[in-house]
């Protein structure tokens, strides 16, 4: 699976049109009780929408079992920031640092904690999720800062190879993050894992005009919305912290792994960025599956291609972390 030709996978490719049935039926579930637009209420309404969404979806019976899950707290330069460390059974190979999504207005330790659970015990790594800040009361740079000494934090307090990673919103703040490491900012990376990331503010490309106005669990309007809470207009939105496709060179950065749903409005979002980090001859491997939307890793339990691709990604992490050199950055 290459940047420039991505793995496609599912009954007709990326051609599919139509989401799966397990997400139909919540799409359908939503429009039947008449349940808001995240843009259509307030930063604190949508919270409150995903946290109890989060917390009535039944809790999957197959996730792993850990040697522990526990809660650390650091002090970052803007205050405290909550980690929650999942540390699986036996020997760890090395750590994976994953930011959640939700536009970085919403989301916190919760929503990713299925995937963070499954990526702890497939992989035999520690998992390390940070529950940032959040727009619009911490605009950027604010949810970046506490994502980069969250990294910080790990590189220096665990032994063993770094991989950075994050689930849109969240996936963005890792490719920054990456981009810092590349740049100059002295932490180790054995690679960047983005799923369904944001990569750039364009909401004109192709994906977009596909998907962005059939409200499969977000919406063109949603970005917008989420865009305006994190970069108010004194924010320049072209700077690659902000809008890594943006970044001027690719050259240097940390191998990667990208997903994307083909029914996503992010979907070329990834792609592009996948392309780019492939141009500058950065190893990357990328999996686009067929019928999925948004956010549709938190579905391992219930869809095949969810996880199918979430087993690429513990595979792509343990050989990360077990087979290739962290990249050191220049101090």
């Amino acid at each position: 699976m290459t940047a420039v030709s991505p793995a496609t996978h599912g009954v007709a490719g990326v051609r599919e049109r139509s989401p799966h049935p397990y997400h139909q039926a919540i799409i359908d579930a939503y429009q039947a009780v008449g349940r808001p637009k995240f843009h259509q209420v307030s930063p604190v309404q949508a919270r409150e929408l995903l946290r109890s969404a989060v917390a009535a979806a039944p809790k999957p019976a197959d996730l792993p079992m850990l040697h522990s899950v526990e809660h650390v707290t650091i002090q970052g330069r803007r205050g405290p920031i909550l980690l929650r460390v999942y540390q699986p059974a036996g020997e760890t190979a090395g750590t994976c640092v994953f930011f959640h999504g939700g536009g970085w207005v919403m989301g916190d330790l919760d929503q990713c904690d299925s995937t963070c659970r499954r990526l702890a015990g497939g992989a035999k790594c520690r998992v390390v999720g940070v529950d940032y800040r959040l727009a619009p009361e911490h605009p950027f740079p604010e949810p970046l800062d506490d994502c980069w000494e969250a990294l910080g934090w790990v590189s220096a307090t665990y032994p063993g190879g770094v991989i950075v990673g994050g689930e849109s919103a969240g996936a963005n703040l890792a490719a920054a993050c990456a981009i810092r490491v590349r740049d100059g900012a002295g932490v180790r990376l054995a690679g960047q894992l983005l799923v369904c990331p944001v990569t750039d503010h364009d909401l004109g490309t192709e994906s977009y005009r596909q998907f962005g106005n059939r409200d499969w669990l977000i919406s063109s309007a949603d970005m917008r919305w989420f865009w305006d809470h994190y970069c108010p207009p004194q924010v320049d939105r072209n700077q690659p912290l902000v809008s890594p496709l943006r970044v001027v060179e690719t050259a240097g950065l940390a191998t990667a792994f990208l997903l994307v749903g083909g029914l996503d409005p992010l979907r070329d979002d990834g792609l592009s960025y996948a392309r780019r980090l492939a141009e500058g001859g950065v190893s990357v491997t990328s999996r686009c599956d067929a019928g999925m939307v948004h956010g549709y890793l938190s579905a391992a339990a219930a869809v095949p291609a969810a996880r199918e691709a979430l087993a690429d990604a513990v595979r792509w992490i343990e050989a990360r972390l077990s087979e290739v050199s962290p990249v050191q950055a220049s101090a």
